[in-house]
């Protein structure tokens, strides 16, 4: 009999081969379209690697670094696949009330400011950011952090100043990037700090992205003890651009065998804490 199990990836992307805004530091020469994703969501549930024989898979797509403020692709996906489906946007301060109504109909759910690599990161202390991150509040969204590695602690409390007293959650990519000290980085500190004042979020995803890769079942341990079990997602971050490799799915096996071993973190890190952040309809 196949049975099959509720998953969530929450961080994913889909975009056409070769498109990409001028100032793009990658861009990919194929296409990653949303059935290739679903393809490869259901083969996590591969019985001979997972005791689950099939898996139910609902996604969060998080727009791409290299295109930009054109959403266009994200809400096409979010569009083929209605209630299964969340966003996340990057947009521009000064996006109008239009358009932030047309995304949060669409499923959209938080913004994303990918400051990896970007020399100019301080500008989101500036007074159109800080506006921004009052509109964003008032839709009930967060705002997603992507960083260097190492550069967590730093980036993560200019963002909790520059959001003022509004409610926003933060939710940090990629086990908040932490650097070569790994557990005994500071963004773990300041993560602790800011966690007081808002809702904080971590990523349990893409450990090649690490300093150091290897490290990344002691840093999904300590976030737990630092967010707590119920503020851990997991994401594939499907199609591992700019670090495609058959390896990669492996990888993701790998985080799921390990999380399945932790009762106290499995039915969270599968669905129950998405379902929370982006208001998923999900009982299991």
């Amino acid at each position: 009999m196949t049975t099959s199990q509720t998953l969530v990836d929450c961080h994913f992307h889909v975009f056409d081969a070769g498109v990409a805004v001028a100032s793009a530091r990658y861009r990919p020469p194929y296409a990653a379209p949303l059935a290739d994703w679903l393809a490869m969501a259901g083969a996590l549930g591969d019985p001979a690697v997972d005791p689950v024989d099939a898996v139910d898979p609902y996604g969060v797509v998080v727009q791409t670094s290299f295109l930009g403020t054109d959403n266009s692709a994200m809400l096409a996906a979010l569009g083929r696949m209605p209630g299964r489906l969340r966003g996340v946007a990057v947009v521009d301060p000064a996006v109008n009330d239009a358009e932030l109504a047309t995304l949060d109909a669409a499923g959209v759910r938080g913004i994303r400011l990918n400051l990896y690599g970007d020399a100019g990161w301080r500008r989101i202390d500036t007074a159109p950011w800080r506006t921004l991150f009052q509109r964003v509040a008032a839709l009930g969204w967060h705002v997603e952090l992507h960083t260097n590695n190492g550069d967590g602690a730093t980036v993560l409390a200019a963002l909790d100043i520059a959001m003022g007293e509004t409610s926003a959650p933060i939710v940090l990519d990629h086990f908040g990037r932490p650097g070569p000290l790994g557990v005994d980085d500071p963004v773990f500190d300041t993560a602790r700090t800011v966690a007081v004042r808002r809702p904080l979020w971590i990523k349990i995803s893409a450990p090649y992205r690490l300093a150091s890769p290897n490290q990344w079942p002691a840093l999904a341990a300590h976030w737990a003890e630092v967010a707590g079990p119920d503020r851990l997602l997991w994401g594939s971050d499907w199609p591992w651009t700019n670090h495609e490799a058959p390896a990669r799915a492996d990888e993701c096996r790998a985080v799921m065998a390990w999380f399945a071993q932790r009762p106290d973190l499995t039915e969270g890190l599968r669905w129950r804490n998405a379902a929370a952040l982006y208001g998923f309809a999900l009982a299991g």
